[in-house]
């Protein structure tokens, strides 16, 4: 993707557009092994030596040497760990797991009668929340991972589920969950299968230092999503597991009656770029939803966009018309929850702006430089606000020029889900939307590159404005 020019140093976050986005972590992508044949062709699991293991039928691990205990009234039985939707077992602080770099946890289950929507077989607390939820999560089998320890609207959870699969009362079910820090990706597995084609792109995980949960979670500093049934043989790993080695590992310990059946793939799509979760890549014509995003947002579209983000507080459209090399990248649809309005010269939000659409509209109207073109009331996909269109003024030099040269503008920031910092220069022409939603806002940045349009031809001839205009939000 498009950067700016290596001679201009930027730091981790400014970026002129989405393509030319920093992360400090490693990209990387991981392609997950077609599984052939019987899951008996896979190898032995003798090989997986886990760094922690529990029978769950006594308090003593068989690897790892740390003990559990139970709370009120979970038992130890033959089969397992069984618990009442009221209780659970846990560890000692910390847990055994190092939550901020790569790991694998599994475990065989059976729930006692259909579970809520939210149950947790496993996971390691924080101070306010989980930095992990292997278990049932809007009522399918999850893995649930959070970079940031906290809840609500601010904190992001991403989740790869077994959304073909039903969740099946009085059945075992072996559940895994892999998280690989160096590719920013989580992956969920349902009876040694992977229930997705990618897993989903995750920021790091946060530190968590609380004991580790068996049958419980966290949320709100408080304990919540409990489990129903038996939990056996629970381990875990310092390390990102392979396909084949989740698939062994699914065969050890397997209770009496469990049957390794293999899921159908939940995501149909794999995104090409490998941060921009469960997006749809080139779209054809027609009508879709977001996945990830939040609010859900439809949109129609004719032949010839792409989708390339789909992701908790970023949805990304752009044509196959528009190459996004060169300094400032390509032109882009780009749509993101709860933005701020940015410092001049800092990465930070501007202090004392709200972030309603009045109030963000107002501060836009006095930031020097910015000339706005066009302002005026708007309604997109049902919830109200503000359209201004913007350029940058000729004369216009910046007090603190990107990367030393670039006599660039701070437009929006990222508000917590949304994680961005989108600048504009004389080469750009903007047209952004900023709608109130849920007290806070949706931002609907229509970018165009002088090079390949005018913001004009980028609405009408290119059909961005006609993309816009299908948009319907489902709070």
């Amino acid at each position: 993707m498009g950067v700016l020019e290596a001679t201009v140093p930027l730091s981790p976050k400014s970026t002129p557009h989405p393509f030319a986005r920093c992360r400090s972590r490693t990209i990387a992508a991981i392609i997950i092994s077609v599984l052939i044949g019987t899951l008996g062709a896979c190898g032995s699991s003798d090989k997986l030596e886990a760094a922690n293991a529990w029978s769950l039928t006594k308090p003593e691990a068989s690897a790892g040497g740390v003990t559990l205990s139970l709370e009120d009234g979970a038992r130890w039985t033959s089969e397992g760990l069984t618990l009442d939707g009221t209780n659970f077992a846990t560890t000692q602080d910390p847990g055994p797991l190092a939550t901020d770099s790569s790991f694998t946890v599994s475990a065989w289950v059976r729930p006692a009668g259909q579970p809520e929507q939210y149950a947790t077989v496993l996971s390691q607390s924080g101070d306010v929340a989980g930095a992990f939820f292997l278990g049932v999560a809007e009522g399918f089998w999850s893995l649930s991972v959070k970079p940031a320890d906290g809840n609500g609207d601010d904190f992001v959870t991403n989740r790869d589920r077994a959304t073909k699969v039903e969740v099946e009362p009085d059945i075992w079910v072996h559940l895994a969950g892999v998280y690989d820090s160096a590719g920013g990706r989580a992956l969920f597995y349902l009876n040694g299968y992977p229930t997705s084609a990618n897993g989903v792109a995750t920021d790091p995980l946060f530190p968590a230092k609380g004991p580790m949960l068996f049958g419980s979670g966290q949320a709100n500093r408080q304990l919540s999503g409990f489990f129903k049934g038996t939990v056996a043989d629970v381990r875990t790993w310092p390390r990102a597991l392979s396909a084949e080695e989740v698939t062994a590992a699914s065969l050890s310990a397997t209770p009496d009656g469990a049957t390794l059946t293999r899921p159908a793939l939940s995501a149909e799509f794999v995104c090409p770029d490998s941060h921009g979760g469960v997006c749809l890549g080139a779209l054809n014509k027609g009508s879709y939803s977001t996945t990830s995003f939040e609010p859900t947002l439809s949109y129609t579209v004719q032949e010839g966009w792409n989708n390339g983000e789909d992701l908790p507080g970023h949805v990304l459209f752009t044509h196959i018309s528009d190459s996004p090399d060169g300094a400032w990248g390509g032109s882009y649809i780009g749509v993101y929850q709860n933005v701020q309005a940015s410092s001049l010269c800092s990465e930070e939000a501007q202090p004392g702006v709200g972030t309603s659409a009045a109030e963000l509209a107002a501060w836009y109207r006095t930031v020097p430089g910015l000339e706005i073109v066009a302002d005026s009331p708007a309604m997109v996909g049902g919830l109200p606000g503000i359209m201004l269109d913007f350029r940058v003024s000729d004369n216009w030099k910046s007090p603190c020029p990107l990367g030393g040269v670039i006599d660039a503008i701070p437009i929006i920031i990222g508000g917590g889900v949304s994680d961005l910092h989108h600048v504009m220069g004389a080469p750009l022409e903007m047209r952004l939307f900023l709608l109130d939603w849920k007290g806070g806002n949706v931002a609907i940045e229509i970018t165009a590159v002088l090079e390949q349009h005018s913001l004009t031809d980028y609405l009408e001839k290119i059909g961005a404005s006609a993309v816009v205009k299908t948009f319907t939000f489902e709070p």
